[in-house]
């Protein structure tokens, strides 16, 4: 008898590790986030592999849920699924939101820590929940306007390198259109889901009217690399962004910002 009960905790703290998998996940799509957005590619894989991944973190977390590694990574899931909700909220991305909030949900309040600190726990992420969204929602209607933004034109560089798209905004007043450049190869593509890397948006065209039709053109040049060019006047120039004396470096790590304050 003994031996059975050491052998089922052994079998417990091993199975215990795989809630490090669900902490990483997390973190990565918190973190994620900040900088990309999200393009499922395939809707119906992207699926499998959540009913995959819940069942087993969702299993094997109940299951080990008085394993302290996995009371720790169920107590604190829900901090990182804050940013996840917030940032990646629309329609098209429910079907990541919904089951990874309700895992979160579930290994929270399963988890083997003592009803008083999942209280305590609890309280707390309620009031930032209602806090951060209730900020962020001032912060995009109020603050940064009520807007209309349309892509009207997307290109990318003859080197592959970089991409730019014109914004086509319209708000209470004339408009804006707007050009803006991102490197094109800096994504995060996965066979069902893509991230789109969005930290290192430079807008590098911006003119107080909309509805312009706008058509940027790219060209290549030996010595100036991928030249963007609008209406006659160039915009950009891949040969400044990475020349350390230059002072538009757009896409060096130091320059990247996150994607709501670009």
């Amino acid at each position: 008898m003994p031996e059975n009960i050491n052998t089922k905790l052994l079998i417990k703290r091993i199975l215990s590790l795989l809630s490090i998998g669900y902490a990483g996940l997390m973190v990565f799509l918190a973190s994620s986030s900040l900088y990309y957005d999200i393009q499922i590619t395939n809707k119906v894989s992207l699926i499998v592999l959540e009913v995959f991944l819940g069942l087993l973190f969702g299993g094997t977390m109940l299951y080990t849920r008085k394993q302290i590694l996995t009371s720790i990574c169920g107590l604190f899931g829900l901090i990182f699924y804050l940013p996840i909700v917030i940032l990646y909220y629309s329609k098209e991305n429910m079907v990541i939101l919904i089951p990874l909030g309700i895992l979160s949900v579930l290994v929270f309040f399963f988890s083997g820590a003592g009803e008083g600190i999942k209280t305590i726990l609890g309280t707390i992420y309620l009031l930032l929940y209602i806090i951060f969204i209730l900020a962020f929602y001032l912060y995009t209607n109020v603050f940064m306007g009520n807007t209309v933004d349309v892509v009207t034109f997307q290109s990318v560089s003859p080197s592959q390198s970089y991409r730019c798209y014109v914004l086509d905004i319209t708000d209470s007043s004339q408009g804006t259109t707007k050009v803006a450049i991102e490197p094109n190869d800096r994504d995060i593509i996965y066979s069902n889901i893509k991230f789109i890397e969005k930290g290192y948006k430079r807008v590098v065209y911006n003119v107080r009217k909309n509805n312009l039709n706008l058509i940027p053109e790219w060209t290549t040049d030996s010595e100036y690399g991928d030249v963007l060019t609008i209406n006659g006047e160039v915009r950009f120039r891949s040969v400044d962004a990475v020349n350390e004396n230059e002072a538009y470096q757009y896409f060096v790590p130091e320059a990247r910002k996150f994607k709501f304050l670009n």
